[in-house]
């Protein structure tokens, strides 16, 4: 059996400062909602803050790539600085987190380093499994904010399959651990309080022991369940930097592994949302005519999905494998296609129904709503079929989102 490549780390968190203002929402979030964050920055003014070390991606599609740069080279410059004024390291630790929602009283999970030796996100069979379609064009802007970085923040959320829950157990069982932060979070995210469990200690051995034993159910442990893009660019980077190395910096180089949370795919509070789709540029009458004409190619199960615009309530569609979002994802990339429009523009990736209901209200287009994914199948489909199509889930709701409050070193 080999053993699962998960790791204590040296972990930075901030001293002294106000953790409120401190922790923001991962930079994937609210990308068509600048509004989001406007009230980020009202509510951070001056104090330091994890979104000064951040690029948000609602600027990407937004500016140039002049201003792009500015605001990467501002956020490793910050990085520098809180290393220097901000952060204290509590070294070879893992972090044992519980976070409190408006939608689930706790979620429970380690944050740990994750050795990118052991991810893929081309398809291989590794021990770290992508859990979506990676877009590759995606990667670039994400690893440019990593190439110059000194610090790595985590808003990457992978899965493991516990159905015993045995660390769980183990964790209930551990007695008291020493309570490094506790803060209620900004709009709306609930609350999170974390505790240090050292990389020396029998808690640790025992729970390491319990991931090592998950090869045994798939033939691997892990799926990234969030963050799939964003891992996928801290990959790419190393890959670049491997070649520049010896053989031993090749093991020990920081910016091999990537910090990242782990979750048990069937903890209580972990809610496995929808994502919808959000269509500009094609209309409702294109969207039917292109599910018919699939409908009349295919055999399969009839679903009814919810459209949100367009005068229209649902549209109907055949589900040939295990997920719908298979087929409509097809008919939306052939409709972008053959309409020649831009595709970051003509389709987007909407968590929760209010924020669709809105973006279709405010902005027109069609919104299209997704049904929720089984996820006691998460691992079974991803080893028998591999990556689902992109965004096909997200773990809770948008303010359900990991927010930033770990960094670590990665040079």
């Amino acid at each position: 059996m080999s053993t699962a490549r998960v790791f204590p780390a040296n972990v930075g968190l901030p001293a002294g400062a106000d953790l409120f203002k401190w922790c923001v929402i991962a930079a994937d979030q609210f990308s068509s909602s600048p509004a989001y964050w406007e009230s980020v920055e009202q509510i951070v003014e001056d104090s330091p803050s994890t979104l000064r070390m951040i690029v948000p991606e609602v600027f990407l599609a937004r500016e140039g790539e002049a201003q792009l740069e500015a605001r990467v080279a501002a956020a490793n410059a910050k990085m520098d600085e809180y290393r220097e004024s901000v952060l204290e390291e509590f070294t070879n630790s893992v972090m044992y987190v519980e976070r409190a929602t408006s939608h689930v009283a706790r979620r429970r999970s380690l944050v740990v380093a994750l050795d990118l030796e052991a991810y893929s996100y081309t398809g291989e069979q590794v021990d770290v499994r992508a859990s979506e379609a990676t877009v590759l064009e995606r990667i670039p802007a994400r690893e440019a904010v990593r190439r110059a970085a000194s610090l790595e923040l985590p808003h990457v959320q992978v899965l493991f399959d516990d159905p015993e829950r045995q660390i769980e157990a183990l964790l209930e069982q551990s007695g008291d651990l020493e309570k490094v932060y506790d803060t209620p979070l900004m709009l709306d995210g609930g609350s999170v309080k974390g505790w240090r469990i050292d990389g020396d200690s029998k808690l640790w051995q025992d729970i390491k022991r319990v991931l090592d034993g998950l090869e045994d159910r798939h033939g691997f442990r892990f799926i990234v369940g969030d963050g799939n893009h964003s891992l996928a660019a801290a990959k790419s980077h190393w890959e670049h930097l491997k070649p520049s190395l010896d053989e031993g910096a090749r093991e020990s180089h920081p910016a091999r592994f990537a910090l990242v949370e782990l979750l048990n795919v069937h903890d209580e509070g972990l809610t496995m949302e929808p994502i919808h789709r959000f269509v500009r540029g094609i209309s409702f009458d294109q969207l039917k005519q292109a599910a018919q004409e699939w409908n009349t190619a295919h055999e399969g199960v009839a679903e009814s999905l919810r459209v949100f615009g367009a005068g229209e309530d649902s549209l109907e569609l055949v589900r040939t494998g295990a997920l719908i979002v298979e087929p409509l994802q097809l008919i939306i990339d052939e409709l972008i296609a053959k309409l020649d429009l831009d595709p970051a523009h003509a389709c987007e990736y909407v968590h929760g129904e209010e924020e669709l209901a809105r973006l279709v209200d405010e902005h027109g287009g069609i919104g299209i709503g997704l049904p929720a994914l089984d996820r006691s199948s998460l691992f079974e489909y991803v080893a028998q079929n591999g990556a689902m199509p992109r965004k096909s889930f997200s773990l809770g709701e948008a303010e359900e989102k990991r927010y930033y409050l770990e960094t670590r070193a990665i040079v």
